[in-house]
């Protein structure tokens, strides 16, 4: 199949000229360009060190390494052993349930302990690449739970000696004195949105609110609060589960995410993907960018990494022409008459973007 297939300055210029907004979300692929620590296989080898128990140890060896295909098959066990009435000893069924939620905290915990501790770890050279490509959109969104994106943020604010880029919807007007930043709706502004739609090591939930940690008031890394709050049994509000139908449950039951996903679904004119596999284990994400609100979104521009012809990469195309296959099928006649709903597809080299070149 023959597919437009762009350099990222081509496909930015291309969506210059038609000007209409441009958001970002952005896949695990982000932060192992930056960072290889953040790679399954490396996260897997990090959480035998740990202490991963021998049973997941072998499930994630069969499922290669990879953290949410083993959540996915742990819970699907659990719901076929009941819905065939399986006559096995409850030890076994309540071993699946158990497993699967330490393998949820057991993914964070090493995302976190595998984690720089301090943005300096990260080359200033490597930020400004990052900060050259993010200033390209009006909106960013990922999927990512890690803090490179935060990190890059905020390195935006002191090289240029401005207040927070983004508009985020956190911040302390209810009590300046809070050591943590509080989540309103209200505090959205008129900035470009910047939001974890699966949550991140930063946030977390206290007394029915979604906190943002901090630095600046404590002088004590993110990554160390986050540790100790580990210790404590605390943990960071993250969405991990196996099933995109399960990860779209923990979305609607909090506040912040509900938020981040509805603000997704709102994006209109172009949106870029950068890492992200189009993988079924996000269908919940696929299915807000085909359903967008108003149909209003036109240009999907996704990255692809090494060879166009891979099966990782076809299968990316894949998937992405039968989004556009599915928005035909739902845009409303009246909308065709008059020329709109249809979701144009593009492809762009994501070595061409530089993001983390040093």
């Amino acid at each position: 199949m023959e597919i437009k297939y762009l350099q990222f300055s081509e496909a930015i210029k291309e969506s210059h000229g038609i000007g209409k907004k441009k958001q970002l979300l952005l896949g695990n692929g982000f932060s192992i360009g930056c960072h290889p620590s953040f790679e399954y296989g490396t996260l897997f080898e990090q959480a035998k060190k740990d202490g991963l128990s021998r049973r997941l140890e072998k499930l994630l060896n069969r499922y290669g390494s990879n953290f949410e295909v083993t959540l996915k098959y742990l819970d699907e066990g659990d719901f076929l052993a009941k819905f065939y009435g399986l006559k096995q000893p409850k030890e076994s069924v309540r071993g699946m349930k158990a497993d699967y939620e330490k393998l949820k905290r057991a993914l964070v915990k090493t995302i976190s302990d595998n984690h720089p501790a301090y943005p300096s770890e990260i080359s200033a050279q490597k930020f400004a690449s990052c900060l050259k490509f993010l200033k390209n959109f009006d909106a960013i969104f990922t999927v990512n739970y890690d803090l490179l994106l935060y990190w890059a943020a905020l390195h935006i604010n002191e090289s240029e000696g401005q207040e927070f880029p983004f508009s985020d919807g956190f911040g302390r007007d209810n009590d300046p004195d809070d050591p943590d930043c509080s989540f309103s709706y209200t505090r959205l502004g008129d900035r470009p949105y910047l939001f974890f739609l699966h949550g991140a090591l930063h946030l977390y939930t206290k007394d029915g609110h979604v906190w943002k940690r901090v630095w600046n008031t404590k002088k004590i890394p993110i990554i160390k609060q986050v540790s100790d709050a580990f210790k404590k049994k605390e943990y960071p509000l993250f969405v991990a589960e196996g099933f995109s139908t399960d990860k779209m449950k923990k979305i609607e039951s909090s506040s912040y995410l509900s938020q981040a996903y509805r603000k997704f679904k709102n994006i209109e004119g172009h949106l870029f993907l950068f890492g992200h596999s189009l993988g079924e284990q996000d269908d919940h994400i696929l299915h807000a960018i085909t359903h967008a609100e108003r149909l209003n979104l036109s240009y999907l521009c996704i990255g692809l990494h090494g060879d166009v012809k891979s099966r990782h990469n076809q299968e990316i195309v894949r998937r992405a022409y039968s989004m556009q296959h599915q928005r035909d099928k739902i845009i409303p006649s009246a909308k065709k008459k008059k020329g709109g709903g249809e979701l144009n597809i593009a492809f762009f080299d994501t070595t061409s973007a530089e993001v983390w070149k040093n």
